[in-house]
Order: C-alpha cells, then structure tokens, then sequence
C-alpha cells in the first residue's frame, strides 16, 4: 500500500490525526503546454479573493500603496481580465499573479508554478495576521467553509500534544503552525510580501525573467524527480 499527498498539507494533516508518514507527490501538471512570455502592456493579475469583505480591504490598501510611493504599476482582477475562460498560454503573457489565498493547496497554483509565472504570496507572518483577523484563507477548514469556524477538531490528534490543532480558527500560533505547511511556502522562487508597500516595490523592481528562469529549472528538476519517486512505487506494488 502507499499512502501519498500531492501537498504537504495534506501529508502533515494525516500524520497528526493517524501517525502514518505520506508520501508526498506534487502534481506535475504538464499538460498546460505553456510557459512564462510576458508581453509588455499587460497588468498583474490578482488571483480571486474569496473572503469578500477583505477583497475590497487589501484593494484599498494596495491603491494607498501605489499613491503614496507614488509608483504606477497596471494591476487587474483575473476575472476582470477573463469574464469565463481563458488559455494557459495567454496566463503566461501577464507579468505575474498575486495572491491572497484563500486555500492551503489548489491545483490552479501548480499550473501556474509549473508555467513559471511569477508569483506574489503575503509572508507567513503576514498571512497569519490576515487569516487571524479577516480569516482570508477561508477554505483551509471544512469548518470554514461552512462558516461555522471552530477551535479543535472532533477527534484528537496522536502525535505530541504540544502540536496544535490544524482546525483551530482562532489560536494565531495554531494558525502560523499550520498555515507553514501551505504550497506557497514549500517552493522556490516565490516572491514574497510583509505588506503591500512591499509588494508595491517588489512588482516594479524584481528581476521576473530571472525568477522565471529559476522556477523553470526546479521544474525541470522536479519532473525528473517525481518520475523516479513514481517508478520506484510502481516497482514495488506491481
């Protein structure tokens, strides 16, 4: 048998509940056959922001931003963008995504890593002060989802208890615990942001050809990776 994750999310939520050690098997996603070429004149897309009330929060705190540094950078909704679909190919002409996520793990991001978009994520710390106060990642939880927030799970863990419960809402430590073990913190080359002054800086100073180049040769690598984990599985439940 093999019991495997495609986050180490996932991986660390069944080891707390059950002790077992998961493999953990990032999605490749392959089949998108794109890959980063920016074309100048087209904005920044901020990925969807699921938490309503804080959408219109971090959009007024990010204008303020672009005011008072007084630097211009285009920036757009993605669904202002696409009003439905859009292909792969014309993601990767934008300069780069931000996100204020709304979920530890989504196969969107794979996608966009595996197409070596630059990518703008808050810094942990950053993030768990947002998630504490707005609750922003507001899919981490199927209590969450629900809107019934709690602060412990049903059953309890089995590994030490000084670990914190991944399904409390309200604990900042259990938050920051649990939230460090998100996609976006696991993968290199992500650019990260303590504030949106910050992120405001970073979208006209980074050098995103060169994190694209980067993310593209961990991509490579990864592949090659993922296809031995695989075959050594295959290997030894055939």
């Amino acid at each position: 048998n093999v019991i495997a994750g495609n986050n180490l999310y996932d991986a660390e939520y069944i080891r707390y509940f059950t002790g077992v050690k998961a493999i953990v098997l990032p999605s490749l996603c392959a089949y998108t056959n794109a890959s980063y070429k920016q074309v100048i004149g087209k904005p920044f897309i901020i990925a969807p922001i699921h938490e309503k009330n804080f959408h219109s929060k971090f959009m007024s705190m990010l204008t303020d931003s672009f005011k008072h540094l007084k630097i211009a950078v285009a920036v757009a909704h993605l669904r202002d963008v696409y009003k439905s679909h859009y292909k792969y190919s014309q993601l990767a002409e934008h300069p780069g995504i931000i996100y204020v996520p709304y979920q530890v793990s989504v196969m969107s991001l794979f996608e966009q890593y595996r197409m070596n978009i630059p990518l703008f994520f808050p810094s942990l710390d950053l993030l768990t002060e947002w998630h504490h106060t707005y609750g922003v990642v507001n899919e981490r939880t199927w209590d969450s989802v629900s809107g019934k927030k709690k602060n412990a799970s049903i059953v309890s863990g089995v590994l030490d208890p000084n670990i914190p419960d991944p399904n409390n809402e309200f604990d900042l430590h259990a938050i920051r615990y649990w939230l460090k073990f998100s996609d976006f913190y696991q993968w290199p080359h992500i650019i990260y942001f303590n504030s949106t002054d910050e992120l405001v800086i970073k979208l006209t100073t980074t050098n995103l050809t060169q994190v694209s180049l980067n993310m593209k040769v961990y991509n490579a690598n990864l592949k090659q990776y993922l296809f031995e984990q695989w075959r050594q599985i295959l290997q030894r439940i055939k």
